[in-house]
This record gives structure tokens, sequence and C-alpha cells, in this order.
């Protein structure tokens, strides 16, 4: 009885210090992931505002159409019954 009593207490204990460190610990982490989620994305908008007619997606579908071109004749299996 007394081991269970002994384990109650940790997982209490444990929940209490996690509370206490999500409380004080959670304002900064929140801080440091919106002030590297705004930085990153100050910097695509001026990688954008410095080069606006770079375009990547364009490039892309371009090269895909040319790896396309190489591949080779369709050929149509049937099934035999």
């Amino acid at each position: 009885m007394s081991d269970f009593l002994e384990v109650l207490l940790y997982i209490i204990i444990g929940f209490w210090v996690l509370r206490l460190l999500l409380r004080w610990g959670l304002p900064y982490l929140l801080k440091y992931v919106v002030k590297y989620a705004s930085k990153k994305a100050e910097n695509q908008f001026n990688k954008k505002q410095q080069n606006p007619f770079d375009d990547t997606k364009h490039q892309n579908k371009q090269k895909s159409k040319k790896s396309d071109e190489k591949l080779g004749e369709y050929i149509d299996y049937e099934e035999i019954d």
C-alpha cells in the first residue's frame, strides 16, 4: 500500500512541477517561436521584393516536362482470360 502512495505522490509532484515549468517557461518559448516565424516570413518577403520576376515554379514545370519527354512510349497491357 505504501508503494502505491509513494508512486501517487511522485505523480502529483511531477504534474505540479510540470505545471510550474509551463507557467514560467511557456511565455518565453512562445516569444521565441513567434520571433523565429516572423524573421523567417520577413526574409521570404524581402527575397521576393528584391527579385519579383524570379518565378521558380515556372522553371520547375519546364524541367519536369523535359524529364517526361525522355521516358518513352506508353504501352497498354490487356488482361488475358
